[in-house]
């Protein structure tokens, strides 16, 4: 108004007319863009009624696309590929584990143990033994009815509390119960492999039963995962079991104890080895109403043997003390009065990492 020399009412005429302008231009670009779509619309209707002119519009677009990417395949197609296989194995993550399992059956796997004192167990309760062994590899737990029972070893609860009964992983009949237990981990186990069929291997393993019978049995047969229901390694006879079952690795000494307070001390290379579930040999002749209370494999002066008299005293049977004798004898008279009531088994020491 100033510059111009306009009064208010020319102002406002000139600034309605620009406003006017702007507002009509928008609604022509509204206009154009809406009869495009209703063009595009009528071609759609158009092809959806027609297959013909589909097929060459796709046509078209492959040519288009064949033109632009048509270069010489970079990769290589081999049609005599098989397909890729996967094992459970394959999934698992590989690493060191321990395996503890109680005397009543309750079963655990933890990273690291380093004193198994510190292990939490149920009132009453012990631990019957602890092995290191990958979450790849096997472990089996044997019975008193001469069933042995192996897994994967990350199947094993892993656990820093109780664990869980061994009973929800495996189906355990009424009485029965684990009474040993080993790593199959070949950097535990060593070689359970024999070199003939029905040679012993290096490493294999021998129990014994109630009444006075052992045995030698081969390893590698449970290596993989049993069933449920497990395999036999032994065949108690009637109204016997197995008390216990260890690792033979050549020149052990089975040290035994019986509850009419005799024990023996004998040569495990002595009992013989079976290549399918048996009873076995004679180790200790019993008396009528005597029976092996437990054993272990000696591999040297400071493995004990540590039994619970009548009297609540205890005692003590090892090679440094006592002689060792052949098999199917009577044995040695360790007590004068009273009787052997119970193994008391020392907590086992936790397994030493294992190396490659």
């Amino acid at each position: 108004m100033k510059r111009f020399k306009l009064d208010a009412e020319q102002t406002d005429a000139i600034l309605e007319l620009k406003i006017y302008r702007l507002a009509r231009l928008e609604i022509l670009i509204i206009r154009q863009e809406l009869e495009e779509k209703r063009k595009r619309a009528r071609q759609i209707a158009a092809l959806l009624k027609d297959e013909d002119s589909r097929w060459k519009i796709v046509r078209a677009e492959l040519e288009e696309i064949s033109q632009k990417y048509g270069d010489k395949r970079r990769t290589i197609i081999e049609s005599d590929a098989g397909e890729v296989e996967y094992t459970a194995d394959d999934f698992i993550v590989e690493e060191d584990n321990v395996v503890i399992i109680s005397r009543d059956g309750w079963v655990k796997r933890q990273k690291e143990v380093k004193d198994l004192s510190t292990s939490r167990l149920r009132e009453g309760d012990s631990i019957l033994a602890a092995f290191a062994g990958s979450t790849r590899a096997t472990c089996v737990f044997f019975s008193n009815f001469g069933v042995a029972y192996t897994c994967r070893i990350v199947d094993v609860p892993a656990s820093t509390g109780y664990g869980e009964p061994i009973q929800k992983q495996f189906k355990l009949k009424d009485g029965e119960k684990i009474v040993g237990a080993l790593s199959l981990d070949p950097r535990a186990i060593g070689n359970i492999t024999p070199k003939k069929d029905g040679d012993p291997a290096p490493v294999h393993g021998v129990a014994v039963s109630s009444d006075g019978f052992a045995l030698r049995f081969g390893l590698e047969g449970l290596v993989e995962p049993s069933t449920r229901a497990g395999r036999r390694f032994a065949r108690p006879s009637k109204g016997s079991e197995i008390v216990g079952a260890a690792r033979y690795t050549g020149g052990e000494v089975l040290i035994a104890a019986t509850a009419e307070g005799r024990g023996i001390l004998s040569k495990a290379e002595e009992v013989n080895y079976l290549s399918g579930p048996g009873k076995g040999v004679l180790l200790i002749k019993l008396g009528k109403e005597d029976k092996v209370l437990g054993f272990i494999a000696s591999t040297g002066d400071r493995d004990l043997l540590t039994v619970e008299t009548s009297r609540g005293a205890e005692q003590t049977l090892s090679t440094a003390k006592y002689e060792i004798t052949g098999r199917g004898g009577k044995g040695r008279e360790l007590l004068q009065r009273g009787q052997f009531t119970r193994v008391l088994w020392p907590t086992p020491e936790a397994p030493a990492p294992l190396t490659s």
